[in-house]
């Protein structure tokens, strides 16, 4: 029994250390101007990555945007009443993924899309704290398209790196176990 509860807060003493280096490491939000891709795509998960997605992609970051993960209730109308360009460049140039309800659903629908528009790189969207996690995802399933990321902040870290409230240390803490997950999923997928 003894060993069972060292063995226990030895895990959590591991996890917490990994924590602490997920965190440290979670990418700075993108300053400057955006790369340039064939495509642009966004994660949905929150206003501010579709809004600096639509920006972006408004100033020439790509041919075409995917919005990935639209709700099944949301629909074209209504993301085009948020569009801030012209009407004419939504409707030729903007494709909704609303079939993605995870971010393994995100990587899939980002995976056709480059596939059926014939892109080789792509700019992707999304939030500082998801962005390792989007990345071990997507470059797991998608092995013959460049992704370049595109960070977003959260509002869940400080200027200086540290998480803002209790609630913040909650959200990086399970998106940490699920970074870890992504990984283990890449790694045991790269294995056949």
């Amino acid at each position: 029994m003894q060993r069972l509860f060292l063995s226990l807060i030895l895990a959590g003493l591991i996890w917490a250390i990994g924590l602490s280096l997920f965190i440290s490491r979670i990418p700075a939000p993108f300053d400057q101007t955006a790369p340039r891709g064939d495509g642009v795509v966004v994660y949905t998960g929150g206003g501010a990555r579709l809004t600096a997605a639509m920006e972006i992609f408004m100033n020439g970051a790509g041919d075409r945007l995917l919005i990935s993960g639209v709700h099944p209730e949301t629909s074209r109308a209504r993301l085009s009443e948020i569009w801030p360009g012209e009407p004419e460049t939504f409707d030729c140039c903007v494709d909704l993924g609303h079939d993605a309800e995870t971010t393994e659903g995100n990587a899939d629908e980002l995976k056709n899309w480059a596939k059926d528009n014939g892109f080789d790189t792509i700019i992707l969207v999304t939030s500082d704290y998801h962005m390792p996690r989007a990345l071990a995802t997507t470059n797991g399933r998608i092995a013959d398209v460049e992704i370049i990321p595109y960070v977003v902040s959260s509002g869940y870290l400080l200027t200086d790196g540290r998480p803002a409230s209790a609630n913040a240390w909650r959200v990086l803490a399970g998106e940490y176990s699920k970074f870890l997950l992504a990984r283990a999923k890449a790694f045991a997928a790269s294995l056949g």
